[in-house]
């Protein structure tokens, strides 16, 4: 079937507006939202029907194969550039040969990747602190996650493409359907007492739908498309190979980094450690992970400025997208150092947050650092300038693994989290963004100036009021924890808009929310409100 042909203005090139970022940004927190709330429900049902030990191996595999992923974060970081490049240029012919040489380039990755899952399950499972009668479940339940991580490797072309393509909300349509079915999927084999292999095949099967569905959608965004693996150009493969190896070395540091953990506590420690550990990380996960949904946009987006040549728009980007980001992601981690231990008692049990106490204030002290960084980051991938980001990643990675080693022989799961939080401090907190500032040609003082002080006080009166209310109501139940974070959102909100905004951003928010609101303006203001609306259509 030809798919529809898409509305002639989504076929032109559109520049990169306002609305655009807000509707990138929203779509993400919306697919964002959507996994929080799925895990926020189904996490303990899980864990609770596997038991501590069997969801430690689910954690473990996941962290396996999330670490054999690395290749396919290198490549797509690399298709999101010059699929974004070659859109701007209106590039048709390029962008088919770009998408028909990245394909034949995962499908080997994906045959490496089945290769290198059978090792794991052979070899290494047996090495870990795995109970015997769990062994065979834990090597199908990894074969099976291998597979679906080779499907992701072979239909990873077109959701790089969707992401160079800048259609985040496309992208997050797909994937909210898809964690819908696996979450339905997941809860009746877990009811009909089936275990890990059930568990894994339920992932396999959805993964599968959503990939097919982004293969359509692709289809529809980009009707001219002609993807043929005759179609390889080595011109291609330099630049993208280039970019990727680079990308590449970095996936594999951010792994070390933040996906081996679960690996070196299975060595050391018994496997039911793993899940007390993953309840705590997984709260610092979904914040990190949610910065990193809000500040991915700009990758296209400096590619995009770089080839419009706007140096002027690129220092634009980094200062202003640096303070938003933070603003957000300080809240976050204010919200996590004073409630998240409460929520884990609330939400998984008093046992769980006992252990998870430490995993999140170490953590989370560390995110205070490495956050600095993040607008950064994705910055230099989208003008292909991320090489610093190697030697970086690469160092924290190393200062971690050895560190995490060395700790938990003596403090257990809470020298893993030291570990990580140490590398953090000196690699992502101080190293990277002074090569980062050199880079792009930027000053220290103006980026402390304009990112990073207007954080500061909305992030402490967010503290201060959530603390109060906890202090005068013990959050011991969702209500009070719900009614502790209002407090605090509530001295947050003024803090924000007196401390956090300058008066150009001031203006610009509430003519936004007066055009947007035209029923609530003066009587005075309600026409040029409605005309300002209709012209921003």
């Amino acid at each position: 079937m030809t798919p529809a042909q898409p509305p002639a203005q989504a076929q032109a090139h559109r520049p990169y507006s306002a609305s655009w970022v807000t509707r990138s940004v929203f779509s993400n927190w919306f697919g964002l939202t959507a996994n929080l709330l799925i895990a926020f429900f189904l996490s303990p049902f899980v864990v609770h029907r596997l038991g501590d030990a069997a969801y430690g191996i689910w954690a473990l595999v996941l962290q396996l194969t999330g670490y054999m992923g690395v290749a396919d974060v290198s490549l797509r970081s690399a298709l999101v550039r010059f699929v974004s490049r070659l859109r701007a240029q209106q590039d048709n012919k390029g962008l088919s040969e770009l998408m028909s040489s990245t394909l034949l380039l995962y499908l080997a990755c994906a045959g490496i990747c089945l290769i290198g899952g059978g090792l794991l399950a052979i070899l290494a499972l047996p090495h870990l602190h795995i109970p015997s009668h769990l062994i065979a479940d834990a090597r199908i339940t990894l074969l099976v996650a291998t597979l679906i991580l080779a499907t992701d490797f072979a239909f990873a072309t077109f959701q790089g493409c969707l992401a160079g393509l800048s259609r985040w909300d496309l992208r997050n349509l797909v994937a909210v359907a898809v964690l819908l079915l696996r979450s339905v999927l997941t809860v009746a084999v877990l009811l009909a007492n089936h275990g890990l292999v059930a568990l894994a095949f339920v992932q396999l099967f959805a993964s599968l739908l959503g990939h097919v569905a982004e293969v359509y959608i692709v289809r529809w965004q980009l009707p001219d498309l002609r993807l043929s693996l005759r179609a390889f150009k080595k011109r291609f493969m330099r630049p993208v190979l280039s970019h990727s190896f680079n990308s590449f070395l970095i996936a594999l540091g951010v792994g070390v980094n933040y996906e081996v953990d679960a690996i070196v506590i299975a060595v050391f420690l018994p496997i039911n450690q793993v899940t007390y550990y993953v309840i705590g990380f997984n709260l610092v996960k979904y914040l990190r992970t949610l910065i990193n949904a809000s500040s991915m946009i700009v990758a296209p987006l400096a590619s995009h400025l770089e080839a419009e040549g706007d140096p002027q728009g690129i220092s634009r980007l980094f200062y202003t997208g640096n303070k938003y980001v933070l603003l957000l992601a300080y809240l976050g981690c204010a919200a996590l150092l004073c409630l998240g231990t409460d929520f884990i008692h609330v939400w998984m049990g008093e046992d769980y947050a006992r252990h998870a106490h430490a995993v999140i204030l170490l953590l989370t002290f560390g995110l205070f650092f490495s956050f600095t960084e993040n607008i950064g980051a994705h910055m230099l991938f989208g003008l292909s300038k991320h090489r610093v980001n190697v030697w970086c990643t690469g160092s924290e990675a190393l200062l971690n693994l050895a560190a995490s080693i060395l700790l938990v022989r003596r403090f257990g799961i809470y020298g893993v989290a030291a570990g990580t939080t140490l590398a953090a401090i000196l690699v992502r907190g101080w190293f990277f963004p002074q090569a980062c500032l050199k880079l792009l040609n930027l000053r220290w003082k103006e980026y402390l100036r304009t990112a990073f002080a207007p954080t500061l006080v909305p992030t402490l009166a967010f503290a201060a009021g959530a603390l109060m209310v906890r202090y005068l109501l013990p959050a011991l139940n969702y209500k009070a924890l719900f009614l502790a974070a209002m407090g605090g959102f509530l001295v947050w909100i003024p803090a924000l808009a007196f401390f956090g905004l300058n008066s150009e951003e001031r203006k610009q928010l509430a003519r936004a929310v007066t055009s947007r609101l035209p029923a609530f303006a003066p009587d005075g203001k309600r026409a040029v409100a409605v005309a300002v609306s209709e012209g921003g259509k």
